[in-house]
């Protein structure tokens, strides 16, 4: 099956003759590439790219910026020594946004994206010289061979999440194709040697809850400004929770109300009461655009999957695309080219309930009350909310021992892993073995447990919006996640967790940032809407599909990593699973569509939808 984009950018090496070897390779994966940037008149930046692209000169250095950002070529210029100085590209990475910073200088070229993995980096080895961009599928395709990563595959059938230690490994789906983590960049000498040397680190949680919320507030004003600044038409997804609710607020302020336009799909669920919620905060926007799309008018979840996106990794997208698909071709009907999404935020703002323990330490009278209010909104003891936060022990003990350990440690380091049951036991020992080894020389991205946390599930979510990124691009569809830009993040993670997260109100600190933006019942709002419901609805016409496209002969069970019976015994009653089972069954159809489209096996032909019963 083809992989196509309509956006990648490649470094090219330094010499002039590995640079036109390498054009030729990456030309040949995509016919359509052509040179984005030059540097002493030799190519030196390869892709396609509709995005802000500057590019800036200074004695002897040359940098550049891809992405989302407003920073014109004399502002970058003027930053060059200082990113000379700091030894590295990090220097580069201070403005509002979202994007990749290249720099080269005459004996080395750093090159790093963004803090969350929105903007990742890849490098592979291909022929004589080494070849670095933001998309490894074509890369490896550069090379002449694709070939999946087994390992990587089975990694993706944890749920939630795979553990961030492995995540951030530097496997990939392709073998001989490396990832760059997040927060790092990569240094290419004059030789070809590689180095990854970090450039960011998640901070301390210190500020209260009156000095965060001002300097998040101005951070997403930032971010939306940024994405939004030139922009005729400007689409937001509003949901009605408290995030999309944010966005839409602060755009609104920022285009008015002409240039604005609300979308909301409908749930399935009567008892989803999203909706409702969503038309009180578009009804405080006069002359906004309120677009709902009801139950029956978009596509079902799993339709459209005998043609999948071709996506660089597994993704929750590639399991719905007729879905994905008409809510895109509606919003570019529309006039939207850059759509703002609330995803990011259920990640950022709440905490692992490991935070009490450090909330202890500087207010105990403030960990009280939060102990009380957890066991009075669950209805539990107060001695089950203490169990829940205490510390989890030392990072490499836990992950060691993480998917053996045989208990719910969702409130500790990171969330799971649970591995599904239909996982065989080769499967299962491989990946046991890895987090092993990976223990050996694991680090937690920061000392205190819950800030750790939260920057796992970050960087989990970034890596799949990226994909869903791609997905929407075809459509004329840019895709924008504020939550996930570097402002943003250090906004909400400076700030104390206990101003972050609380039993007395949802999300305290992003609520305090909105105060006077977002409709006063709005900030009040408790419940949160459910999309089980819909998915259940969703699996019960579509399990013919399910048993056709895993069956025995299905990639997942040729890797060994599935037992087909049990696997059927559990799709059988997808509409009847749990919320774990139920999450563990999108990630394994998403690992094997990826897989399929992947290796150009033909994926089953459709099969007519079941009726649904009354």
């Amino acid at each position: 099956m083809s992989f196509t984009l309509t956006e990648w950018f490649a470094v090219l090496p330094g010499t002039s003759s590995a640079a036109q070897r390498a054009t030729a390779r990456l030309k040949a994966a995509d016919p359509g590439a052509c040179v984005l940037a030059r540097r002493d008149g030799q190519p030196w930046i390869i892709g396609r790219s509709t995005r802000a692209l500057t590019v800036a000169h200074s004695a002897g250095r040359t940098a550049a910026l891809i992405g989302a950002h407003d920073v014109g070529e004399g502002q970058l210029a003027q930053a060059l020594p200082l990113a000379a100085a700091d030894g590295s590209v990090g220097g580069l990475m201070c403005w509002a946004g979202s994007y990749h910073a290249v720099l080269a200088t005459s004996d080395e070229t750093w090159v790093c994206g963004d803090v969350a993995g929105m903007r990742p980096v890849f490098w592979v080895e291909c022929g004589d010289a080494v070849l670095v961009g933001d998309h490894a599928r074509l890369l490896a395709e550069a090379t002449g061979t694709v070939t999946i990563d087994t390992a990587y595959l089975a990694l993706h059938l944890l749920g939630p999440v795979p553990p961030l230690a492995l995540a951030e490994s530097g496997a990939t789906g392709y073998q001989g194709v490396r990832a760059v983590p997040p927060g790092t960049a990569l240094r290419l000498d004059g030789v070809g040697r590689t180095t990854v040397r970090p450039w960011w680190r998640v901070p301390d949680d210190e500020r209260t809850l009156g000095e965060g919320a001002p300097v998040l507030r101005d951070a997403l004003r930032r971010a939306i400004a940024v994405r939004t600044d030139g922009e005729s038409v400007v689409g937001c997804e509003l949901s009605g929770g408290a995030d999309s609710t944010a966005l839409s607020a602060l755009a609104y302020g920022h285009v008015g109300g002409e240039r604005l336009i609300n979308l909301t799909r409908a749930p399935a669920d009567p008892g989803n009461d999203d909706l409702d919620w969503a038309r009180r905060a578009a009804g405080a926007q006069p002359g906004a655009r309120h677009d709902i799309l009801d139950v029956g008018v978009v596509p079902a979840q799993f339709v459209g999957l005998e043609a999948p996106f071709a996506l660089d990794a597994p993704s929750p997208s590639a399991a719905s695309p007729r879905r994905a698909a008409f809510w895109w071709e509606h919003a570019a009907s529309a006039g939207i080219r850059v759509l703002l999404s609330g995803k990011g935020g259920d990640e950022l703002m709440p905490t692992a309930l490991s935070y009490l323990t450090h909330a202890r330490r500087r207010d105990r009278a403030a960990s009280r009350r939060h102990i009380k209010g957890w066991a009075a909104l669950w209805g539990v003891p107060e001695q089950h909310v203490k169990a829940q936060a205490a510390d989890p022990g030392p990072y490499q003990r836990w992950l060691a021992d993480c998917l053996t350990h045989g208990r719910d440690d969702s409130l500790g380091w990171e969330a799971g892993p649970y591995a599904p049951p239909w996982l065989t036991g080769w499967a299962r020992t491989m990946l046991a073995d890895a987090l092993r080894a990976a223990a050996d020389r694991a680090e937690p991205s920061h000392e205190r447990p819950h800030q750790h946390a939260t920057i796992a599930a970050i960087r989990a979510l970034a890596r799949w919006n990226r994909l869903q990124s791609d997905a929407a691009s075809p459509f004329g569809i840019q895709l924008a996640y504020p939550y996930a830009d570097q402002q943003v993040i250090e906004a909400a993670l400076a700030t104390r967790a206990e101003a972050r997260t609380s039993p007395y109100q949802n999300k305290p600190l992003l609520i305090a940032a909105m105060s006077g933006l977002v409709p006063a019942a709005n900030l009040t709002r408790r419940t949160k809407g459910g999309y089980s419901s819909d998915t259940a609805e969703a699996a019960r016409p579509a399990r013919a599909m399910f048993a056709k496209l895993l069956s025995d002969d299905c990639e997942l069970a040729r890797c060994g990593l599935t037992d087909p019976d049990r696997l059927r015994t559990a799709l059988r009653g997808w509409d009847r699973a749990d919320d774990r089972t139920d999450l563990l069954l999108h990630l394994t159809l998403m690992c094997e569509v990826w897989a399929r489209t992947t290796s150009n096996r033909p994926l089953p032909a459709p099969v007519p939808f079941e009726e649904t019963p009354c």
